[in-house]
């Protein structure tokens, strides 16, 4: 389409009036939507704390493959024997990174955020040529407290059991419950949703972003153009392709 062709192999699927989407009628959410409740604002202990007054920068981590084998034997201690994806044990650790270094008190509750990609878990799955959003938010809340003290693989269990539960029924019920409300707009409450105590986490890992050739050779680095509010995470891949991710 770019180009200009006469011709389109896979001509793309425009669902103007969203009927791939759509509520059921009558809408019938089965789940209470806690990604959509007002999120965890901070209590008066943590908002004394001196680390939540300091000016926001955007910076840039690397987790080798040496790191990130790592964190996957911990995650098989105590004799668990899940699999769990690279992305819910970067999720799990960063959560309890931010938290610790937030200051947050014991007492303090957060939100996690994962934007997760809803064409593959609907059934039947989105058409692979449909073009609009189809982006789900996976939510779960815990103490600070809970999160700083407990095994790495507890907090593994709270980001699998929660992106788990994104399947068609709960995606439907969620596309169910928008459908209630009155006003839409309250449900769209950033960046109320991810700046502290809260966090949103974005897989890009799987983006193709160092495939892009624009005649000048391979990227050298790839990344969002501008990170305007605390608390938005993005995980990337490694521009040398080393196993290593960034973040």
């Amino acid at each position: 389409m770019a180009k200009g062709l006469p011709q389109i192999s896979m001509p793309p699927l425009i669902d103007h009036d969203r009927t791939l989407l759509r509520a059921r009628v009558p809408p019938t959410p089965r789940f209470h939507h806690l990604e959509y409740d007002p999120p965890p604002s901070l209590n008066t202990t943590t908002s004394l704390d001196p680390k939540n007054h300091k000016p926001s920068t955007v910076s840039v981590y690397k987790i080798t493959q040496n790191q990130l084998n790592n964190l996957k034997a911990k995650s098989r201690e105590r004799g668990n024997k899940t699999n769990y994806s690279t992305y819910t044990i970067l999720a799990a650790y960063i959560w309890r990174c931010a938290t610790k270094v937030r200051g947050l008190s014991y007492d303090q509750p957060t939100k996690l955020h994962m934007p997760i990609n809803g064409r593959p878990r609907l059934h039947p799955p989105l058409p692979s040529t449909y073009v609009g959003n189809a982006m789900f938010l996976a939510s779960l809340i815990a103490l600070s407290g809970n999160l700083q003290s407990e095994p790495f693989v507890n907090t593994l269990e709270r980001v699998h059991g929660t992106l788990k539960r994104m399947n068609n029924e709960y995606l439907r019920s969620a596309l169910d419950y928008l459908e209630t409300l009155p006003d839409t707009t309250v449900s769209r409450r950033e960046p109320d949703i991810y700046q502290c105590p809260n966090l949103s986490i974005n897989k890009w890992t799987r983006l193709s972003i160092y495939d892009a050739d624009f005649g000048w050779g391979r990227p050298i680095y790839m990344g969002p153009a501008n990170v305007v509010h605390e608390g938005k995470i993005y995980t990337l891949p490694s521009p040398t392709d080393d196993g290593a991710c960034h973040w």
